[in-house]
C-alpha cells in the first residue's frame, strides 16, 4: 500500500512538473507535438519500471499472510499502471485528435473559401432585401401621406371653387339690385 502510494505521489509530482513547464498558451502546445509525446512516453516507461521494481524487489519466501498481502498490493499496483497506461494512450489520441483539426482549421481549400464567399453573399443579399423592405415602407407611408394631403388640398379648393362661384353670383346680381329702388317701409 505504501508502494502505491509513492507510486501516486510520483506520477502526480511527474504530472505537476510537466505542466509547470508547459507555455501557457495552446498553440505553443499544438506546436510542440513532440514534446508531449515525449513526456507520455516518459511517464509510460517510468510506470513500466516501477512494475518492474515491485515484482523483481519482493522476497521469494514468505509466510501465508505476507504472500497474499504482497498478491494484493502486486495487483492494486499493476491495475494502477494499467489505468495510468489506458489514460496515457488516451491523451495520446485526444492530442493526436487536436492536432489535426488544427491543421484542418489551419488550412483552407478554395472549397471552404467558396463557402465562406457563398455566406457572406447569402448574407449580404438578407442584408439588402431587408434594406428594401424597409425602403418600400418608407414610400408607401410617405405616399399615404401625400394622399392624405391631396385629398385635404382637394376639399379645400371645392370650399375655394364654392366661394368664388358665390362671389360670382353676388357680383353679377348686386348691380341689378342697387338699380332697382329699395322701398322703406316704416
Amino acid at each position: 500500500c505504501r508502494r502505491t502510494l509513492y507510486l501516486r505521489s510520483i506520477i502526480l509530482l511527474t504530472f505537476i512538473l510537466i505542466f509547470c513547464s508547459l507555455p501557457f498558451s495552446c498553440n505553443s502546445l499544438l506546436d510542440s507535438p513532440n514534446r508531449l509525446d515525449e513526456e507520455h512516453r516518459l511517464i509510460a516507461r517510468y510506470a513500466a519500471r516501477l512494475a518492474a521494481e515491485t515484482t523483481s524487489s519482493q522476497p521469494q519466501q514468505r509466510g501465508a499472510p505476507d504472500i497474499s498481502f504482497s498478491i494484493d498490493a502486486n495487483k492494486q499496483q499493476r491495475q494502477l499502471i494499467a489505468e495510468l497506461e489506458n489514460k496515457n494512450r488516451e491523451i495520446l489520441q485526444e492530442i493526436h485528435r487536436l492536432r489535426l483539426e488544427h491543421e484542418q482549421a489551419s488550412q483552407t481549400t478554395p472549397e471552404k473559401q467558396f463557402q465562406v464567399c457563398a455566406h457572406w453573399m447569402a448574407l449580404h443579399q438578407i442584408h439588402l432585401a431587408e434594406l428594401f423592405l424597409q425602403r418600400k415602407d418608407e414610400l408607401e407611408q410617405r405616399m399615404s401621406a401625400l394622399q392624405e394631403s391631396r385629398r385635404e388640398l382637394m376639399v379645400q379648393l371645392e370650399g375655394l371653387m364654392k366661394l368664388l362661384k358665390a362671389e360670382r353670383l353676388v357680383v353679377r346680381y348686386v348691380p341689378h339690385l342697387l338699380q332697382q329702388p329699395f322701398a322703406f317701409v316704416l
